[in-house]
């Protein structure tokens, strides 16, 4: 009890000075929610017409082209009625050179909800957005360190167990300690910040856009790349309608940008992974290992201890223990748990209710075998690979060959997904990783008394994993791996940094594993 009250005082007291040294700044300059008027011009195309100076008329206008992006912009320079400007924009091929460019990324917001957005008239200054799969567990620092290159991160969030203690917390949240990805942007809201933000996210989703604009305006970095992390709250206060509002909001953001800059800008809108859009009840699971006659504790001394980091309110959970194979296999019975994986040896085992199956990699791919039905639900799809002649002589499948065959799974690219958390993405790797069914969630029991769960995310399957990306550049492909997405940006002349750092091995620290450089001024402020 006194440890539970320790943590609440903990967390007030780092809300209380947020609240105190950080109140949050004016909002952004938007667009208009909708256009003056729309017309059809002679050769068929439409034409947005907006009102920006308030006097009545159309003083702007945004040309849609015959596949309903915008091909074209008219200024109104003088106010006479006629459009004496325009600026046409590409919508095939790679960016124009000089233009400047403005990465967004959005902390949580889900493939699904932008794409029936593009398809209904909004983001027409962008291309369609594309699915982009998240690693596993699905957390923020594990994914942006993937896209930025800085893998592995210490652990799977701010608390975890190092070999000798549980590590980490609040404290060491607060001091960005499990995101050293963030090195990497021009802009983020430190996280000392986080907590009042996550309890008033609409006010500081506000803050976060105009302080991302103006510092945009006011800097020559290229990219700026700007982290907002309140799309994170507004999701779990609010489920959908904390996205939607947020969305028509940011594609005024991006129409204002583009009008302010006449043109002359690429805009990258990324999420680091997706939301399930559920309410979910909390899974004890500390309280759960104990009942069985596990000894949760601080630190590992013996074959019946577990340590279980619970920090944030999400759909999977790390355990450490000395008993992986026995902790996986009982925790796979309990109610709202979908899968578990352990490390066995040169395997990873998957474990459900629906049976058992071992994961490995080879030259170049990953085999998989169900010792006990097929938890994975991967059966009939290696099969028609296999009849393809795609299974080479140790069982295995390319890796491109899998993840084309398994990016629209339930459980998108899961082969990579499940073998790549034992493969050097952590420090500090658990010994079990548990992946929580929607509708249910584990971690923090102080966090989930603080706010009602509207939506969550951290699981395998394709809710949680699929983000998104869209830009004003051009397309990437329909699916994309997040390790994979800052090349396939570059290659529409966004201009991250071309190398690419070697991967530290699996347990260095991360300090040894060396990080990309920085392009910008790195301003992360408040």
């Amino acid at each position: 009890m006194v440890g539970r009250w320790l943590r609440v005082a903990v967390w007030w007291a780092t809300a209380a000075t947020a609240a105190w040294g950080g109140c949050a700044e004016p909002g952004p300059t938007y667009f208009p929610v909708a256009p003056l008027a729309e017309e059809r011009l002679a050769d068929g195309r439409v034409s947005r017409l907006y009102d920006l100076s308030g006097d009545g008329s159309a003083d702007y206008s945004e040309v849609l082209s015959a596949e309903g992006r915008v091909a074209l912009l008219r200024y109104d320079v003088n106010g006479d009625g006629t459009f004496e400007e325009e600026v046409a924009r590409r919508t095939a091929g790679a960016a124009a050179r000089d233009n400047r460019h403005l990465v967004l990324i959005l902390d949580s917001v889900p493939f699904a909800m932008v794409d029936v957005m593009w398809r209904q008239g909004r983001f027409r200054l962008f291309a369609p957005p594309s699915r982009v799969i998240s690693p596993f567990p699905v957390m923020t620092d594990l994914s942006l360190a993937e896209f930025f290159g800085t893998s592995p991160s210490p652990a799977v969030e701010s608390m975890y167990y190092d070999g000798h203690a549980l590590q980490g917390g609040y404290l060491n949240y607060a001091a960005e300690g499990n995101a050293g990805w963030n090195a990497n942007t021009s802009y983020h809201l430190i996280h000392f910040i986080h907590s009042v933000a996550y309890l008033q996210p609409r006010t500081w989703f506000e803050h976060e856009l105009g302080k991302i604009q103006r510092f945009f305006y006011a800097t020559d970095d290229n990219p700026y790349v700007g982290y907002v992390v309140t799309t994170s709250g507004l999701g779990a206060h609010f489920g959908r309608d904390g996205h939607q509002p947020a969305l028509v909001k940011l594609d005024r953001f991006c129409q204002s940008v583009m009008h302010a800059m006449r043109g002359r800008v690429e805009i990258t809108l990324m999420s680091d992974h997706g939301h399930n859009l559920l309410p979910s009840r909390r899974i004890p699971l500390s309280e759960l290992l104990g009942a069985m006659g596990y000894r949760v504790a601080d630190r590992l001394e013996g074959p019946q201890d577990v340590v279980v980091p619970e920090f944030g309110v999400v759909t999977c959970a790390a355990v450490y223990t000395r008993s992986a194979a026995s902790v996986a296999r009982d925790l796979a019975g309990v109610d709202g748990i979908d899968l578990t994986m352990h490390r066995e040896g040169e395997a990873v085992m998957v474990r459900s209710r629906r049976g058992v199956a071992r994961v490995w990699r080879g030259t170049g791919g990953y085999g998989y075998a169900c010792e006990e039905g097929d938890p994975l639900e991967l059966r009939a799809i290696l099969d028609g690979l296999r009849a393809d002649g795609a299974e080479r002589a140790d069982g295995t499948f390319d890796d491109r060959v899998l993840f084309e065959a398994t990016k629209g799974h339930r459980y998108p690219d899961a082969l990579q997904r499940v073998w790549r958390p034992f493969d050097g993405l952590m420090t500090y790797t658990p010994d079990v990783l548990v992946s929580v069914e929607d509708g249910w969630h584990a971690g923090s029991a102080l966090q989930t008394e603080l706010v009602d769960i509207s939506s969550t995310h951290g699981s395998l399957n394709a809710a949680s994993s699929l983000g998104f990306v869209m830009s004003t550049a051009g397309s990437v492909p329909e699916y994309v791996r997040m390790e994979d997405l800052r090349r396939e940006l570059r290659a529409l002349g966004v201009p991250f940094e071309v190398a690419e750092p070697e991967r530290a091995a699996p347990g260095t620290p991360r300090s040894m594993a060396e990080p990309m450089k920085s392009s910008g001024s790195n301003q992360p402020g408040v």
